[in-house]
């Protein structure tokens, strides 16, 4: 049984570079899954077409991904373990050299020592050599499973670009029902009391637009925070210009032309708003972002509404809001 160890299983060069090994195919094999998922999935050059399984690939991708990882690592680590046991096995034979004699240091031949350990060390030996070899299979093992997996992979790849596109009906997306100019401004004045269900269902239809939800969220909630200064729009009386003034302004137009446009005088609203935008940021940024959506908003109303139709937008809850914030805001000036 001596010496037969170091034939059945040399040193490797690999022996103590286990890790770095196991780093290097994990950073190739993660280069080239992740570049394939990138190209794929449309990250690099022309977006993806949508998939109907879309969340069932990422889930494939992501298999492909970390499996072949762990079976690199499980592997190193068997190899890792199987270069110990041979150390350790070397270690052993050359102990039972040692002990079953030799040459003495005068360069006599020793008497062989009789000593019930040298069997005890040869059947650890034996033993030894049965863990390396089960630890060859296990590692032989997993590089088939890894080889069937690729094989199998790339075989339902090749399968999924034969197979056809089902035909699949087009996905029924909701009406949106037509934001008309009496539903913005019914929109834009608020329901007036819980039991006002067209102003409700106005508010609701506008709110499907996504340029009327983005105008009615920043007046809603620059009107809170008019709120908690005590200024009320229904308490503002307000005093509507002519609508040629409303188109100039709608058309860019400020300063003292258009000054009648900001049709409110309420010097006790102006003082609390100008000492709230002094301390507050946040109630500047909301003032700012109502005036700038508003003034868009107007630009395109002017555009297609009539003469009343424009009195009436000046009138409603966000209207004034509007006069007063921007009368506050100096563009009368």
């Amino acid at each position: 049984m001596i010496g037969r160890l170091e034939k059945i299983s040399p040193r490797s060069s690999l022996e103590g570079r286990e890790t770095l090994l196991a780093i290097i195919l994990t950073g190739i094999w993660m280069v080239l899954v992740l570049a394939y998922g990138a190209g794929y999935f449309g990250f690099l050059g022309d977006v993806a077409q949508p998939r109907d399984a879309a969340f069932l690939e990422v889930v494939f991708f992501l298999m492909a991904l970390v499996l072949p990882m762990a079976m690199i690592w499980m592997g190193a680590a068997l190899m890792r373990r199987s270069f110990q046991i041979q150390a350790e096995a070397r270690a052993l034979e050359a102990r039972v050299r040692e002990l079953q004699g030799g040459r003495g240091q005068n360069g006599v031949s020793q008497p062989r020592i009789k000593d019930n350990r040298v069997e005890t060390l040869l059947a650890r030996v034996g033993d030894m050599e049965k863990q390396i070899k089960h630890l060859e299979t296990t590692i032989t093992s997993i590089g088939q499973m890894q080889a069937a997996m690729q094989t199998q992979a790339a075989a339902t790849q090749v399968q999924k670009s034969k197979q056809p596109d089902l035909p699949l009906e087009p996905a029924k997306t909701a009406e949106v029902p037509e934001l008309d100019i009496a539903t913005m401004i019914k929109a834009l004045d608020f329901p007036r009391t819980e039991k006002d269900t067209k102003g409700f269902r106005a508010l609701r239809i506008a709110k499907q637009n996504p340029e009327g939800d983005e105008l009615l969220r920043a007046a809603e909630d620059i009107m809170n925070l008019l709120s908690q200064e005590g200024v009320y729009m229904d308490d503002l009386r307000p005093v509507i210009s002519s609508t040629r003034e409303w188109r100039l302004f709608a058309q860019g137009t400020r300063g003292p032309d258009v000054a009648a446009v900001g049709g409110i005088d309420a010097p006790e609203a102006f003082e609390r708003i100008n000492a709230r935008k002094a301390s507050d940021q946040i109630f500047r940024d909301a003032a700012l972002f109502f005036l700038r959506r508003f003034d868009i908003m107007l630009r395109q109303f002017v555009e297609n509404a009539n003469d009343a139709e424009i009195q009436q937008l000046a009138d409603t809850r966000s209207g004034r809001a509007f006069m007063l914030l921007a009368r506050s805001a100096g563009m009368f000036d």
